[in-house]
């Protein structure tokens, strides 16, 4: 089971649930003009270059098309950021009740606030239905009560 967390660069000022619903709605289209889109297109290469540079233990693959993924060294921890034309989705294993699950998402939040402060990304938890521009202590709360709260209920069924 695998949690996800998307990140955009918005053309605006900010993200908004309208941004998200069209991104859902039109994102994997290539017919809608560069006008329409709510996000910045991104170069995917240069991109993962620039988080190499935070943590150059990542593994570098080439995903579809022009993607990356940027794979976390350890299999055991099972982070992925998989960098699109349009945005990062950050993959990560659901866990709950361990400190392991805290170091994970604490991992996960280092990037995603590390690309916050590089380039402006903002963060949609499709979990949560949450989007928030610079995510912290309580983000990782939140998305740690959820992962305690979801993972018994999918184990079961």
């Amino acid at each position: 089971m695998i949690y996800e967390i998307h990140l955009y660069v918005p053309k605006a000022s900010r993200l908004t649930p309208a941004m998200v619903e069209w991104l859902y709605q039109n994102g994997h289209s290539d017919t809608e003009p560069e006008l329409f889109w709510p996000v910045r297109k991104l170069r995917q290469k240069a991109l993962a270059r620039h988080m190499l540079r935070l943590d150059p233990s990542l593994i570098p693959t080439q995903g579809p098309g022009g993607d990356v993924e940027l794979h976390y060294p350890d299999e055991q921890i099972g982070i992925v950021l998989y960098i699109h034309d349009r945005g990062v989705i950050v993959f990560f294993p659901y866990m709950a009740y361990s400190v392991y699950s805290r170091v994970v998402l604490g991992m996960c939040y280092t990037y995603i606030r590390f690309l916050y402060d590089a380039a402006g990304f903002w963060s949609f938890d499709p979990q949560l239905n949450i989007i928030s521009f610079a995510d912290d202590f309580v983000s990782i709360e939140d998305t740690a009560a959820l992962m305690d709260q979801m993972l018994p209920k999918q184990l079961q069924g």
